[in-house]
């Protein structure tokens, strides 16, 4: 299976080098799958002179602005293209498992995730059977809210829930990549490939450290809380059965949950999910065979 790295980044050559770039190499991941976007020749000049050569396929000179680099990088690659987009100040990428009792949220602990290319693979292979065409993985790394790594895969969820931007894959489609706002981007792309596929793909037991908003340069060069609060109205206004207020959070910007009010989300534990379970499936389809001859006889 064949898939292509996405890299946005702004300002941010040494953090990429330093950050990302390293969790790659110790993944060894092939330099010929690894696409950096930057906004301008410029930056491409400085990237070129400050990334090691030979550790990555392309730099490639697309568009100024979250948004428009977004809008860029999907147009670039193929529909149908399998494409993993990454952050660039990701330190490590984590795995959840249970010490103990896997429904004790205190028995959660954190380990580093043993193959990037395996999970990235399985992943997509998900994507296929399931249809789902959207997959991400928990937006923060703190194993008390994350879900252990069980053999039923009761980790992954495929309601609508929100896929966070700093490391997501997509089945490539020009339609539901096409952004509107800048911040709350990944909000906005979540929203649309459930639209479009009636699911997205959550991997509850996968995050990564990762410090967008302090890190030097990135997107929060152009963050501001005015637009914070007008992109959330624009997809509260949009999509208003699926996005709210989100009262908890006190960041000092406007923040917004994804929820399907049209219908119930699936509950905490569900089993044998579409595609998830492949020998429930199986044992499924067994039986509707035993049952068939049983009747022809």
């Amino acid at each position: 299976m064949e898939y292509k790295i996405a890299i946005p980044s702004y300002k941010r050559h040494t953090t990429l080098k330093k950050k990302t770039m390293q969790v790659l190499a110790h993944y060894k991941v092939p330099a010929k799958l690894i696409n950096i976007f930057v906004a301008n020749k410029e930056e491409a000049k400085n990237y070129r002179e400050t990334l090691e050569p030979g550790t990555y396929g392309k730099i490639v000179i697309g568009k100024k602005g979250i948004r428009e680099i977004r809008n860029f990088m999907a147009r670039y690659f193929a529909e149908g293209e399998k494409i993993v987009y990454l952050d660039d100040d990701i330190s490590k990428i984590w795995q959840c498992y249970s010490k103990g009792d896997p429904k004790s949220k205190k028995d959660n602990k954190l380990k580093q995730l043993e193959s990037f290319d395996k999970f990235v693979k399985s992943a997509f292979k998900l994507s296929q059977r399931t249809g789902f065409h959207n997959w991400g993985v928990y937006p923060t790394d703190n194993p008390y809210f994350m879900k252990p790594t069980l053999p039923d895969k009761s980790h992954i969820s495929q309601d609508l829930k929100f896929l966070i931007g700093f490391f997501t894959g997509v089945i490539n489609s020009h339609d539901a990549e096409v952004r509107t706002i800048s911040d709350k981007e990944d909000y906005e792309r979540t929203i649309k490939y459930y639209l479009k596929d009636g699911g997205v793909l959550r991997f509850n037991n996968i995050s990564c450290n990762t410090r967008c908003y302090k890190e030097p340069g990135g997107i929060q060069t152009d963050r501001k809380k005015e637009n914070s609060r007008v992109n959330a109205n624009k997809l509260i206004q949009n999509y208003p059965d699926l996005v709210k207020i989100n009262e908890a959070r006190n960041s000092g910007f406007v923040e917004i949950r994804l929820r399907d009010s049209r219908k119930a989300q699936s509950p905490d534990g569900e089993k044998n999910l579409k595609g998830l379970n492949s020998k429930s499936k199986k044992k499924r389809s067994a039986k509707r065979r035993k049952s068939r001859k049983l009747t022809a006889k």
